[in-house]
Formats: C-alpha cells, structure tokens, sequence
C-alpha cells in the first residue's frame, strides 16, 4: 500500500476481494460446495496478507454474502467494514428511508476506522424519480444551515449533498435516479463523519 489513507487502502483492499469472490463463485458454480469454501478461504486469507504487510492485524470473512473485515490498520486504530451485506439503518444515515422503498439486497455498506465512519444503502422505489427527489428536498430543508449545500440535477438524476465542517466533518448525500428497469426509482443515501 504506497501512499494512500489506511481507509483508502482498506476500501481498495475490499473491492478487489469482491471482484476476486465473484470470479471464484463464477468458477465455483461448476466445481462443489467443498472446492467453494476453499477458494472463499484463500480468498480471505489473500486480502488479510494484503492489509497486514503494513502492520495491520485483519480478519475477514466473505461467508456471508459481502466482505467484512474487521481488526486494526498499521497505526493501531481499530476498524471494522461491511461491504455489500450491512443491515443500515434510518438512524446510522441521519435520513428516512423514502415511504415504501425496500432495501437492495447486497448494496449496503458500514465502515468505521478510529473516528471516522460511512455508511450507505441503496433503495428501490415504485415512486418517479421528481417526486422522491422533491421528498427529499422537503427532508434536508433547514439542515443546510452553517453547511456547503450541493442540489443538481443531470439526465434525470438528481445529487443532494449537505457537507458540514465543524464541529466535525460530516457529510450527507442522497442520489435519486430513473429504475434500470420499467418504472420508479433508484435512491442512494450516504452519511459519512470523522476529524
């Protein structure tokens, strides 16, 4: 890991695993459960070997669907992520989900490293794109106050992002686009805090 944060690294770290797991599950469907779990056990045990080279002290576990990983980086700060599999919550990004939108399965995310934390959930809604963004215009109304407010909209999706430098760095950002398929909408909410 050359000059990158201990959390970028880490985040670099995790993305290739699940690369490297989805290769392995794509191989995996012709091989048996056996040759599965084996190839999820080297696949751990090569992204612990990546974030403890510098001092790290990793464990993780890909049995569950996503990445998580938890332990201390080179500089002693304890960390713990879960990439894809995270259960977040209303209350952990600061914001409602939009009324009737469900969770997507595998794309919520929990990290936290010392004082910093992220954590992200991505919805699906039957709604059109303009009412949630209008709904979550209503939402973030009056949050902005002391705080960098960023509201655009480009090709039918919309960005809402509230950044607040004191007391501490925070940030709160939702993305609002058209479904990929038939009607409603994607939703995307972020909250991040840390020094």
């Amino acid at each position: 890991m050359s000059t990158h944060s201990p959390r970028t690294a880490l985040l670099t770290t995790a993305l290739a695993a699940m690369l490297a797991t989805g290769l392995l599950a794509g191989c995996g469907k012709v091989a048996d459960s056996v040759s599965e779990a084996t190839s999820e056990k080297a696949a751990e045990k090569m992204i612990e070997a990546q974030i403890n080279q510098n001092g790290g002290n990793a464990k993780v576990d890909l049995s569950s669907g996503g990445v998580t990983a938890e332990g201390t980086d080179e500089n002693g700060k304890a960390f713990k992520m879960e990439m894809g599999n995270a259960k977040v919550t209303e209350q952990e990004l600061g914001l409602p989900f939009y009324p009737g939108a469900q969770p997507v399965a595998d794309k919520g995310t929990r990290m936290r490293n010392g004082e910093m934390s992220m954590a992200s959930v991505e919805l699906s809604s039957d709604a059109a794109p303009q009412k949630v963004a209008e709904w979550y215009r209503g939402q973030l109304k009056g949050r902005g106050e002391g705080a960098t407010v960023v509201d655009s909209s480009s090709n039918g999706e919309l960005q809402l992002m509230i950044v607040r430098d004191k007391p501490v760095q925070e940030s709160m950002q939702v993305h609002v686009g058209p479904a990929s398929e038939g009607g409603g909408s994607t939703i995307t909410l972020m909250h991040s805090t840390g020094k």
